[in-house]
């Protein structure tokens, strides 16, 4: 039987009164007292007030550093505007070249659309594959920008034989690490992936973002036939902006929408004729979340969680 599951969409809250002068991902000079400075330094506080020493995002691990309150001077990251108290903000203050634009960039999710699993044979190999899409349009008003998709996901993936033994192809849940970064490709290592190229300020386009995840079904493993194989997983995509990448010292990657969530619950195995078929499914359709952090952070990735049995 399948099963379609929609989550509940967050609430609309009213518009937030923003200073535009101050921009999510861009370094500030803090100008505060040293009193006032003084609980900056814990990165748990600095962060629940929209303030971070450096947000470092590499293959094995997220990192936010607390800011350096006896820096000369004292510098931190703007991660989320509406989150800074009016004393902070206006202590704020940036360099020259940096915007005074009317808005911020825009990140709008214009639809979401999600076929239902199949097998197919890619390459000889049937594999289970599922492809969420994303329409998207990406507005600049205030600066240029790379737009780019950082993906976490909880995942199990579980080949069963023909003698009844289980045995896990993909596990992230056993170590306690929670949600880990996705990373497919031991050549491609990025934490951040492009999903467009650079746009300029004031700029606008559409474009469709496709996320695609698959399992190839080996014949066997460890000289055991593969019976069936089930897949439990939940992703959480982060859409983020970064001003300039290559400026790690002056701007960082930050969230430009809701986090964005999905999943599914699915056993494949072969029918009497032999061809690979989805037996049971269950979906989570991709819908925007406040309750998934607003800020992607993980301990390892779907790399280091594989198994190395021999298939």
């Amino acid at each position: 039987m399948d099963y379609i599951f929609q989550l509940p969409l967050p609430p609309r809250h009213p518009p937030v009164v923003r200073d535009i002068r101050v921009f999510p991902g861009h370094c500030y000079r803090i100008e505060l007292p040293e009193a006032e400075l003084n609980p900056l330094a814990e990165p748990d506080y600095a962060l629940q007030h929209g303030l971070v020493g450096a947000y470092r995002l590499a293959p094995d691990a997220s990192e936010i550093e607390a800011i350096n309150i006896f820096g000369q001077p004292t510098l931190g990251f703007v991660w989320d505007a509406d989150l800074l108290p009016p004393r902070i903000r206006q202590a704020l203050q940036g360099e020259a070249g940096q915007p005074r634009g009317a808005d911020f960039n825009h990140l709008n999710l214009l639809d979401t659309r999600m076929a239902a699993p199949e097998v197919r044979l890619i390459q000889n190999l049937p594999t289970l594959i599922i492809c969420p899409r994303f329409e998207l349009e990406w507005q600049t008003p205030a600066h240029a920008g790379q737009l780019g998709v950082v993906q976490l996901v909880e995942s199990t993936r579980t080949a069963v034989l023909a003698n009844g033994e289980s045995v896990a192809l993909l596990d992230t849940e056993s170590g306690g690490n929670g949600p880990v970064l996705l990373l497919n490709d031991p050549a491609d290592s990025a934490a951040v992936k492009p999903v467009c190229g650079f746009q300029p300020q004031g700029r606008q386009q559409r474009f469709e973002f496709c996320h695609t995840a698959s399992q190839g079904i080996p014949a066997e493993i460890d000289g055991q036939a593969v019976a069936s194989l089930s897949v439990l997983e939940k992703y959480t995509l982060y859409f983020m902006q970064n001003a300039d990448p290559l400026q790690p010292d002056r701007y960082i990657w930050v969230p430009v929408y809701l986090p964005i969530v999905w999943g599914w619950s699915i056993r494949v195995q072969q029918r009497y004729d032999g061809v690979w078929d989805v037996f049971r499914r269950k979906l989570i359709m991709p819908t925007p979340s406040t309750e998934a952090p607003a800020l992607p952070r993980w301990r390892t990735n779907t790399l280091r969680c594989r198994n190395g049995a021999e298939i």
